[in-house]
């Protein structure tokens, strides 16, 4: 039975009643003297009730589950990969192909939203307020030692360039924050105001559905025009070398202010909030610009920390 994740549902390949077939066909079968009616054994029937529930739970997960990383830091993560060297390609697979005490193999698309995935874990509180940096309207971003994106950013990428301090899985879990905080500072919201909680608190109608104005940058323009990590890369060279090579210098507090810089334009919407088609052609060159850059300079802290 195989099982797949499309926009963040649980899809199966196959018929429900195929998979209850070969359930059925892999335990005894007794078959009766008189009408030649099939009972299969009570082992059989609990495994298909196991699987109905399982196919019950998986469709009826609510969408918002997997927020913004199956799709947004999944392209960030393979336009990162698409502009890597192979050298330093082989140096990150060999740590998140790393299995520990907290965690298994990993792919690159899954390194991009752990973060996300363990916010039900209480064990990782402390890094709830890494996903962000929160500065009104009007002002810049003062240096503090509070946590937040660019201190959190900061510190993985300080942690790897001493890795060798470092156990495999403290090496694992740096260089997941990494993937997944580079996508998240270049998402306008992430980097807003913490007076409407980056968006969330601005209630907006998306293509006439009730929602969130940060879950519509996040998301919901990402899936309706169904933008790719290919159409992202395929606006590489409307930059030039220069700009190419200004969007790799690291400097995690300079990164925001490109975002931040297109607040504007996210809250450019009528007062009723209503946000059409209109609205989503108008903005999703600045995802496809974001995302690109994301994956950009993701590439440039990778080669920076594994390349040699």
């Amino acid at each position: 039975m195989k099982l797949l994740r499309d926009n963040n549902h649980f899809v199966f390949i196959g018929c429900y009643g195929n998979i209850i077939y070969e359930l059925i066909s892999s335990e005894q079968i007794v078959t009766g003297s008189t009408n030649s009616r099939c009972k299969f054994s009570f082992a059989a029937m609990k495994k298909i009730s196991s699987i109905l529930f399982v196919i019950v739970f998986c469709v009826s997960l609510p969408h918002n589950l997997f927020a913004w990383g199956k799709k947004g830091h999944g392209i960030v993560a393979e336009i990162a990969f698409a502009l890597l060297d192979s050298n330093t390609k082989k140096a990150v697979y060999k740590y998140l192909e790393l299995t520990t005490i907290d965690l298994g193999a990993t792919t690159i698309e899954e390194a991009s939203t752990w973060m996300d995935e363990v916010r039900s874990d209480h064990k990782y509180d402390y890094m709830r307020e890494w996903h962000y940096v929160n500065i009104e309207k009007g002002n810049q971003y003062v240096e503090t030692k509070e946590g937040n994106a660019i201190n959190a950013l900061n510190n993985a990428i300080t942690a790897l360039e001493h890795r060798d301090n470092l156990s495999n899985e403290e090496i694992k879990k740096n260089l997941m924050i990494i993937f997944h905080l580079t996508g998240d500072i270049h998402m306008p919201l992430h980097v807003g105001y913490g007076s409407d909680k980056g968006g969330n608190d601005i209630k907006v109608k998306y293509l006439s559905n009730p929602t969130n104005l940060h879950r519509v940058w996040d998301t919901e323009i990402i899936e309706s025009e169904n933008i790719t990590a290919n159409d992202c890369l395929l606006t590489y060279n409307r930059f030039d070398k220069d700009e190419i090579a200004k969007f790799k210098e690291i400097n995690i507090e300079n990164w925001i202010y490109e975002p931040r810089a297109l607040l504007g334009k996210v809250y450019n919407f009528p007062a009723d909030g209503v946000l059409d088609q209109a609205y989503a052609d108008k903005n999703k060159t600045i995802i496809k610009q974001q995302l690109l850059i994301a994956g950009i300079r993701l590439a440039a802290v990778l080669e920076k920390l594994f390349q040699s």
